[in-house]
């Protein structure tokens, strides 16, 4: 080696990080150092250890080397190895690199476990659907933790960040001792007028009646086909052969969501009323001021920014229905259920807690001349088209669409719109799928 490439040789290993000593004058020969371009690295067992100030991750076990990320105090990192001179090799966001471990500490607990999604799930800033959204994960995708869940909420790690998510919505990966979920209780439901008796047997005195549609809190199987409830505190019988049972039916955790999902299998918590509900600015089907009027502060927002867009391009729109109460939806299905029927009338409307009305998020909309209001003539007119191509524009999707009636558990709306966000919106549109199936959920 002459003796300007042993100089270019040596600077390039005080670059790299890696210590040597020359003994004596002598030449010292590539094949002792045993030089590939990459810093020797003790494999461990993977650890969490957390940044205790804001800090580099470089390409390379020293200063010298190219910054990768920097990342913030408190952020948890995957240590897979330990190299030389005091730097450790971490794993953040997909990518190796090296930290100095003067900067990091061990968490304290020593074992982490891996979770798997398993629906699209907001990574929150605390342990609340009222706290911040942090970061959107798809149904999937793997979590760390290495805490205990709490109160129906899990703190994770992921891409470096630190969160909550609900444990409703995420399983431990194999190896899990933890035990599985007990099953969603039955709703029932009246399927026509109801008579509730003091003994299981139509000899046993009235003590109310109730009508179609009504939820009851069932206690009991009791002998001939009777169920024993309770109402109004008392406890009662009812014919089971009038009481339907909706086997699976949970209760939504994130209600404050913009993105909730409320179907025939997920109910909103029993009397829910959103905290942010606004008078709509936009004209309706009537004059009266009353609740239909009404949506969550967003959602009102993005209307109105719906029907102004509409009007530039000649299309003009009604309000027929927006916020609902959990009562008035009480009364609106027994209705139905009365005049129709159970069984029909729930494809064309919801049972009290299932209504995407009671949320402030749901709107149905008609022609500007008010005819067609959330009928099916709607279908078809300009206006149908133009929401059908535009509304997403503005975070909105046509809830129940159609051809989607097995998955959704309604009949086509081409007039109800619900509000997501135009992240979530463009992208059920540009794949022409449903809001259910974009989270994966039933």
């Amino acid at each position: 080696m002459t003796e300007v490439n042993k100089q270019r040789f040596y600077k390039k290993l005080a670059v790299t990080g890696l210590a040597f000593t020359l003994v004596g004058a002598g030449t010292l020969g590539l094949h002792s150092l045993n030089f590939t371009g990459e810093p020797t690295v003790a494999s461990a067992a993977a650890e969490t250890y957390t940044t205790t100030a804001n800090l580099n991750i470089r390409s390379g076990p020293s200063t010298s080397n190219a910054i990768i990320a920097t990342v913030k105090q408190g952020t948890q990192l995957t240590v897979v190895g330990q190299a030389a001179s005091g730097w450790l090799k971490v794993s953040y966001q997909g990518k190796t690199g090296y930290v100095s471990s003067e900067y990091v500490k061990k968490s304290a607990s020593s074992t982490t476990k891996t979770y798997v999604t398993t629906a699209n799930l907001n990574i929150r800033s605390g342990p609340s659907t009222s706290s911040a959204i942090v970061v959107t994960v798809k149904q999937g995708t793997q979590l760390t933790s290495t805490e205990q869940a709490a109160n129906g909420w899990l703190k994770v790690s992921y891409q470096g960040k630190t969160g909550y998510v609900s444990t409703q919505y995420v399983k431990e990966s194999k190896g899990s001792s933890e035990p599985a979920p007990a099953p969603a209780a039955s709703v029932y439901v009246a399927t026509a007028n109801l008579n509730v008796r003091t003994t299981a047997s139509t000899s046993g005195a009235v003590m109310a009646t109730l009508k179609a549609g009504t939820q009851l809190d069932v206690t009991a199987k009791a002998a001939n086909g009777w169920l024993k409830i309770t109402y109004q505190g008392k406890a009662g019988y009812v014919s089971g052969q009038y009481v339907r049972a909706l086997a699976g039916m949970k209760v939504v955790s994130n209600p404050e969501s913009i993105q909730v999902v409320v179907n025939k299998q997920n109910k909103l918590p029993e009397n829910y009323v959103p905290k942010d509900l606004v008078y709509t600015t936009i004209p309706f089907t009537f004059k009266e001021q009353t609740e239909k009027k009404k949506m969550r502060s967003e959602a009102a927002a993005a209307i109105a920014q719906l029907f102004a867009g509409a009007k530039k391009q000649g299309v003009t729109l009604l309000g027929v229905s927006a916020y609902r109460s959990h009562a008035t939806q009480s009364v609106l299905f027994s209705s139905y259920v009365q005049r129709d029927g159970y069984d029909k009338a729930a494809t064309y409307s919801a049972l009290p807690g299932t209504s995407e009305h009671e949320t402030g998020l749901g709107i149905d909309v008609t022609k500007g001349d008010g005819t067609c209001a959330a009928q099916d003539c709607f279908g078809g007119t300009k206006e149908a088209t133009w929401l059908d191509a535009h509304a997403a524009e503005y975070g909105f999707i046509i809830r129940y669409p159609k051809g989607k009636e097995a998955v959704t558990g309604y009949k086509y709306e081409p007039w109800h719109l619900r509000y997501v966000g135009k992240p979530v919106a463009q992208a059920i549109k540009s794949k022409g799928i449903t809001l259910e199936e974009y989270y994966g959920i039933k």
